[in-house]
């Protein structure tokens, strides 16, 4: 009761969240008589995985990304492609932000880096507010099924170590997240069809595409 106390108020006091769960963690190891050596190797193995590389590639990817011309060209050529189509506007948002969280591995870098293209926009075209913010936000998410997205790897490893369903890899995680990713993406985008159905449209331009 007292540790339990004590971990709340480290937490209301202000100390990093990681450090509160660590500490209830060793806590517990301490109480069920667990040598807390054998959990720094166990610590020690897990970071060993080779598969773990993956999340500070994806950080740098997506830094590299963030800070040059991917996100505005991304827009502009989606934007001449489907911007011709009823709710075309809608649909850039879409795919723009599904394929950069793939391969950033985040949804709120991409909220960041595109949503400051893609709002205006949208507002532009005729969307309404809310329509334009709860599209741009939950476009963000979408990429996290598709591959290679980040979240896919992480709960391949977990489930690996944790023994659970059998034999899980990488490549399964990225099969089985293309059918509800592109499910929702196909119900968002007929959403997003039918709300744009009145709003003017693209012309489509070839030169735009080929200089995105």
């Amino acid at each position: 009761m007292i540790v339990t106390i004590g971990l709340i108020l480290l937490a209301l006091s202000g100390a990093p969240l990681f450090a509160v769960i660590g500490a209830g963690a060793l806590w517990g190891f301490y109480q069920s008589e667990i040598d807390l050596s054998v959990v720094a190797i166990e610590f020690f193995r897990l970071a060993e995985t080779p598969v773990l590389l993956a999340i500070p590639l994806f950080t740098f990817a997506g830094y590299l990304l963030s800070e040059g011309n991917a996100p505005s060209r991304l827009v502009r050529l989606t934007q001449s492609l489907l911007g011709w189509m009823p709710g075309g506007m809608a649909f850039v948002a879409l795919i723009a932000c599904a394929l950069f969280t793939a391969f950033t591995g985040a949804s709120g870098v991409t909220i960041v880096a595109l949503g400051a293209l893609l709002y205006p926009a949208l507002k532009q075209a005729g969307y309404k507010k809310s329509f334009s913010l709860g599209l741009v936000t939950t476009s963000g998410s979408l990429g996290l099924l598709f591959a290679p997205a980040l979240p896919l790897i992480l709960y391949a490893v977990v489930a690996q170590q944790l023994g659970i369903g059998g034999s899980i890899t990488v490549d399964d995680m990225f099969l089985a997240g293309i059918l509800p990713g592109l499910l929702m993406l196909f119900i968002l985008m007929a959403w997003g069809l039918y709300s744009g159905r009145h709003l003017q449209l693209t012309p489509f331009s070839f030169a735009e595409a080929r200089s995105a």
